[in-house]
């Protein structure tokens, strides 16, 4: 059974777990660019979304790779894992902010930051008790 959490505490709660064993996934990927999301995710079933902690990278000519630009977090559907290109919406901001942002003012900030969620693990995916 998956512990519920507030999405405004959320983040915290996640910074504190270890997903080192969990792979981190190619969200999308260009000749210049790449998007790289965690392989766990944030399930939000009132909105029927998940939301995915992501790294931005540009490729580096000299370096002959793609580098870390900035931090992101993503929108996408809940439901089916995410593959590449299944995404909503992404910003340089946290969980709370970029939720707003997507929502474009369709719920007031004070009713998203006490959202139910779960963190979810694919192993566990399927595993839902609710």
């Amino acid at each position: 059974m998956k512990k519920a959490y507030r999405l405004v505490e959320v983040e915290e709660i996640i910074g504190e777990m270890d997903f080192s064993e969990v792979a981190d996934d190619v969200m999308e990927s260009e000749e210049d660019y790449q998007i790289v999301i965690s392989g766990w995710w944030v399930q939000i079933p009132e909105l029927g979304l998940n939301l995915h902690e992501g790294v931005f990278c540009n490729y580096d000519e000299a370096e002959q790779m793609y580098l870390p630009d900035c931090a992101i977090s993503i929108v996408a559907e809940a439901g089916e894992e995410t593959k590449e290109g299944d995404w909503l919406y992404y910003e340089q901001d946290g969980f709370v902010l970029t939720l707003a942002n997507f929502l474009r003012g369709k719920m007031d900030m004070e009713r998203i930051e006490q959202l139910s969620c779960f963190i979810c693990l694919p192993e566990t995916e399927a595993d839902s008790d609710e």
